[in-house]
């Protein structure tokens, strides 16, 4: 079977442009539900339409990201229903290519998907999401906006720092509060300080108050104070975004000390596990979409594409209930990624056997 050809080329051109239409409507819809609640806030906050037009094009790969599965599944049933349709299954089978040949023909368009998941997933909604924090925090403040008083917390380089400000460039922090522990967990050190500050490359503490709890003492104020952290303006942003975006190349790191976090281990352990997983997305959505296309051939109407949606739409909902249980450690980071995906192939590999041998 030649996987280069007229056909391959058809079915692959069908399935690929159907997946992007919805892909594009299901996004734009996301996009105004989107809008409608942040439009107000970026009024009061004095930008303007030019600031609305400017956030749609920041949030737009994060909201591409969250349509993608379903727009592969919608666009495989509306795929296999034209070739349904239309007779062209009949006549592939008259031509003697059973149904599982057509999936293998298009698995190269299965693998742009999954590779345009990966890049948006670890390339492009993470560099939005931090130009879309930056522009967000360099924002004036809404009229009459209550104060947060509320400190920001996390880890970096071995130690628990509180802030409570930082500036839209992220080089400047206000409220520092560092706290180091030993091996067994014990508190060793308290440092405070009014502000710290990013120049050259490395912070600088100002105001600078130090408790050394195995000493027992409080050192005397300093003006300034070198700070030894892996700690850059760019992780401040992110870590300031109100639904911080975590890829899985921030995972691991954050994992390794490179990175700072804000969520347990398990969490980020889970999120590594996904970014393998999640590019497998689009060939269970096109398995799950198969008995539309043979089934539709023997006179069944909406029962098919019912099937197929309902078992797409079951898959995501486990997939990210799975997801949320390993982010809470409550399943291993392994199973919390990879039990849906594999159970759903091997539901619509069971579909696609069963219609073959059935034709």
């Amino acid at each position: 079977m030649k996987l280069t050809g007229p056909l391959p080329r058809y079915l692959r051109q069908l399935f690929g442009l159907r997946v992007l239409a919805v892909l594009v409507a299901l996004g734009g819809l996301l996009q105004v539900l989107d809008l409608l609640d942040a439009t107000t806030e970026i009024m009061a906050r004095g930008a303007g339409v030019a600031g609305v037009a400017h956030y749609l094009v920041l949030r737009a790969p994060t909201i591409l990201l969250q349509a993608l599965p379903l727009a592969a599944l919608i666009g495989a049933v509306f795929a296999f229903s034209t070739l349904a349709n239309q007779h062209e299954v009949v006549a592939l089978r008259a031509a003697g290519l059973p149904f599982r040949r057509v999936v293998v023909l298009l698995l190269p368009t299965v693998l742009l998907i999954a590779v345009s998941h990966w890049t948006l997933a670890e390339q492009v909604v993470p560099r939005s999401q931090r130009a879309l924090t930056a522009w967000w925090a360099g924002l004036p403040p809404a009229k009459n906006a209550d104060p947060d008083t509320e400190l920001l917390w996390f880890k970096s380089g071995g130690a628990v720092i509180g802030i409570s400000d930082a500036m839209p460039d992220g080089r400047q922090l206000e409220g520092v509060r560092i706290f180091r522990r030993d091996a067994q967990g014990h508190l060793q050190s308290v440092i405070t300080a009014g502000r710290a500050s990013y120049a050259e490359r490395r912070w600088t503490l100002h105001e600078v108050l130090t408790t050394d709890f195995a000493k027992q003492q409080t050192a005397a104020p300093q003006a300034t104070l070198a700070w030894d952290t892996p700690l850059k303006p760019s992780d401040v942003l992110r870590l300031l975004a109100a639904e911080p975006y975590v890829s899985g190349g921030l995972a691991a790191s954050v994992l390794t000390g490179a990175n700072p976090g804000i969520k347990t281990p398990a969490f980020y352990r889970t999120r590594v596990q996904k970014t393998l997983a999640d590019p497998l997305i689009a060939l269970v959505m096109l398995l799950l979409a198969t008995p539309v296309a043979v089934a539709l051939t023997r006179g069944a109407r909406g029962a098919p594409a019912l099937i197929s949606l309902g078992s797409g739409l079951l898959f995501l909902l486990l997939h990210g209930l799975c997801a949320a249980l390993g982010e809470a450690g409550l399943l291993s980071p392994f199973a919390a990624a990879w039990i849906a995906p594999a159970g759903f192939a091997l539901l619509g590999a069971l579909f696609l056997i069963r219609l073959d041998r059935h034709q």
